[in-house]
């Protein structure tokens, strides 16, 4: 009977996420290096059985046609939200020595935030990058059912983000954002673990332990109920460098990863920058 791994070699599921299996992802490793070294898909699959690696765990036999597939798998790359196991410079010199018709472009630095963010305007759903058509840099939605799709070069993508943070550039106002409100009721649950610290303290031989833990548990409690001010005073922190010295590439990657929730794709594919404060920047937005 023909096994077929429901998830790609080199990872499992823990706790419902997808995550790298330390044992399987190092052998992944050496399946790259060993194909980069000289040895054929054949002799790499007898390597693997020799060593006692089981592709599945139904049988410890390797063929040439599952070390072929882990060589081609794009997911060792970080793609379709898979953990990276493989290095681009790797991947890339096995493909160029395989002479696979896939022509691999590694993504340049500026797109990985980009990619981070990226998600459909149409459904919801993450947008992913691959290079597939002769190296062009393709967007399309994981989602399955959706046609939302585009071939946009990586430099006119860049060039699309950093016109929408220039909004920001010449109106900084557009960080702005209501300051947190502190709330000093307490919460029921603090309230519950307090009435059980007195409890106890109460009790005639009270337990340190017990007690301590209680105490703990209370401080959390209360701590927890505190307003998140992080988002407010980066916020501020970015507004004042804007108005007060010149506008340079560290602050606009600043703005990309610490102030942008979202960056949408349409179906027609422009682009639209939505703001932590909920504030959407789009090519046509107007100030009013």
């Amino acid at each position: 009977m023909a096994w077929q791994r429901k998830i790609p070699f080199g990872y499992q599921m823990t706790g419902g996420e997808l995550k790298c299996c330390p044992a399987e992802q190092k052998t992944v490793i050496d399946i790259f290096h060993l194909y980069a070294e000289g040895l054929a898909y054949s002799g790499i699959a007898q390597e693997m059985m020799r060593r006692g690696i089981g592709y599945h765990k139904h049988t410890p036999v390797w063929n040439k046609n599952m070390v072929k597939r882990i060589l081609e798998n794009e997911v060792y790359l970080g793609e379709k939200g898979y953990p990276q196991i493989v290095s681009q410079e790797s991947y890339l010199t096995v493909q160029l020595m395989k002479g696979n018709k896939i022509v691999f472009n590694p993504s340049p630095d500026y797109i990985q935030p980009i990619r981070s963010k990226s998600v459909c305007g149409v459904c919801g759903g993450r947008m992913l990058r691959d290079t597939r058509c002769a190296g062009k840099p393709r967007w399309y939605c994981e989602n399955e059912g959706c046609s939302n799709r585009h071939y946009i070069e990586d430099a006119n993508t860049h060039a699309a983000i950093t016109s929408l943070l220039g909004q920001v550039l010449q109106n900084p106002s557009l960080l702005d954002c209501p300051k947190p409100q502190r709330n000093d009721e307490i919460t029921l649950e603090a309230a519950r673990i307090q009435s059980e610290v007195i409890r106890e303290l109460n009790k005639v031989q009270p337990s340190p332990d017990y007690t301590k833990t209680l105490i703990l548990a209370r401080a959390a409690e209360q701590y927890a109920a505190l307003p998140d001010y992080t988002a407010y005073h980066r916020a501020a922190q970015l507004k004042e460098r804007i108005l007060s010295a010149p506008t340079d590439k560290t602050l606009q990657d600043e703005l990309l990863t610490d102030m942008t929730e979202t960056i949408e794709w349409s179906a027609t594919g422009s682009l639209a920058l939505r703001l932590t404060n909920g504030t959407l920047l789009t090519a046509d937005r107007k100030e009013g």
